[in-house]
């Protein structure tokens, strides 16, 4: 039998035929009308099962998570994640050259090490350690030695009588001078600069080198020259080490510049040498005469900022092929010390003196047969001369290059081998340095005409 239940209208129907069911459909009209059941036909419906989650389950969810995560942020912004160690200080990474002379050594073989350890004293050994090795067992200590007399006052008598009477007398003493010099021939002939071994107008009455393994060897002077500031000095004996001479003229400016020598002078009882490093700051610096006693004429210098100081006078100035560029001469400094300014006479020039000095005992001079005097103002109305710099030719020797070449007396000469010529010193300083056998190229004007005139240097 089917019902379609009515609440309250169904009651009498079924009260007497089924009692059960109408306790049940009575129930079921109260749960409605409380609100417990919203529609009959819902709640009939069957209902999918609860599905319960612990909290292991949450974790797993959360740990996959956050690994993906990670992995994304890796994968997009690798710089800002990188591994540092947070207990040792960050070191910057070796550079090629300390790397790879450091290899790694896990086994701790003597055989690795030895090798890790010749491969970095490879690496130290640069150019100029080369060089250094090269020249420096040539370098020698001079020791000069002047006899000096020195004025003074003594009593005449010992006698008490006379008290405090003093009257004046000369004293000799031996003042010792210390200079550097280099060694150019394996006969033992030395170079140094003139200075080292003359003092003025005073000869050092005795002359020693102190060569770099201990020996102490007496010196010959074989000759010197006061003008281009040079000597040669000789000593006995064979197989002495040699500096080879390099060329002045193919010096760079801002190559390496290596000064070699002994500023220390008599205040250390060594024999090694000092060693400075600088560049070549300049060439051909010119500077004439530095002093007014002095018969130096100082051309074509090589300037460098490797210090310098006194003691070296003499010494080699060496490039980065262990090649002798120049002898070091003088500083020009206001402490006294070297202040980066130092000058060597270039080899090229050396060269050619040591050959003069070695083969005559001096340097001859070149002749010319020129004389020449400076223009006055008197002279230049005289003469109709328009510009008083130079010098005008007075006089010409018979028979001599000057007259062979052409030169005129009452030439003006303006230029000396491009050097302007402004009086008779500098024409002197011009001629000065050049040897037998040299070219001179002469920038003369006559009768208002310039011309330039070549000739040749010849022995008087």
């Amino acid at each position: 039998m089917t019902c379609v239940y009515f609440p309250g209208l169904c009651e009498s129907v079924y009260e007497a035929t089924n009692p059960l069911l109408l306790h049940a459909l009575r129930r079921l009209d109260v749960l409605r009308r409380g609100g417990l059941m919203q529609n009959t036909a819902e709640s009939l419906q069957p209902r999918k099962p609860v599905r319960r989650y612990s909290i292991v389950s949450y974790l797993l969810t959360a740990l996959i998570g956050s690994l993906i995560g990670i992995i994304v942020l890796l994968a997009v912004f690798p710089k800002f994640f990188s591994v540092r160690s947070v207990l040792t200080p960050q070191r910057p990474p070796l550079g090629p050259s300390v790397a790879s002379v450091l290899p790694v050594n896990p086994s701790g073989s003597q055989e690795a090490l030895a090798s890790a350890n010749d491969e970095a004293t490879f690496s130290r050994r640069t150019t100029i350690v080369s060089a250094v090795e090269r020249v420096s067992p040539a370098v020698v200590s001079i020791v000069a030695t002047f006899k000096v007399q020195q004025r003074g006052y003594s009593r005449v008598f010992d006698d008490p009588f006379f008290g405090d009477f003093l009257v004046p007398r000369i004293y000799n003493r031996e003042v010792p001078s210390t200079g550097s010099g280099v060694i150019v021939d394996d006969e033992g002939y030395i170079i140094t600069n003139a200075h080292v071994v003359q003092n003025g107008k005073i000869s050092a009455q005795r002359i020693r080198a102190v060569l770099t393994d201990g020996r102490t060897l007496e010196c010959t002077l074989v000759g010197y020259d006061d003008m281009s500031d040079l000597a040669v000095l000789s000593i006995e004996g064979q197989d002495f080490p040699v500096a080879p001479l390099g060329r002045s003229s193919e010096v760079l400016v801002g190559e390496w510049a290596i000064a070699i020598g002994n500023p220390l002078g008599l205040a250390i009882d060594d024999a090694k040498p000092t060693v400075t490093v600088g560049v070549v700051s300049a060439v051909d610096r010119d500077f004439g005469r530095r002093e007014s006693d002095s018969q130096a004429v100082y051309r074509d210098m090589i300037q460098t900022d490797a210090a310098i100081n006194p003691g070296n006078s003499g010494g080699p100035l060496v490039n980065a092929l262990g090649e002798v560029i120049g002898i070091n001469t003088f500083i020009i400094s206001e402490s006294g010390g070297s202040d980066g300014i130092g000058f060597a006479i270039p080899s090229d020039r050396v060269v050619r003196v040591v050959d003069e000095l070695i083969q005559f005992g001096q340097l001859r001079r070149g002749w010319t047969g020129l004389a020449v005097i400076d223009i006055t103002v008197f002279m230049a109305e005289e003469l109709n001369i328009q510009n008083r710099r130079g010098v005008l030719v007075y006089e010409i020797e018979r028979g001599s290059s000057a007259e062979l070449a052409g030169v005129r007396v009452m030439d003006v000469i303006r230029h000396i081998n491009d050097e302007p010529i402004i009086n008779r010193s500098d024409a002197r300083d011009a001629l000065y340095g050049s040897l037998v056998g040299d070219t001179v190229e002469l920038a003369v004007e006559r009768n208002g005409q310039a011309m330039i005139i070549v000739l040749r240097i010849a022995e008087r």
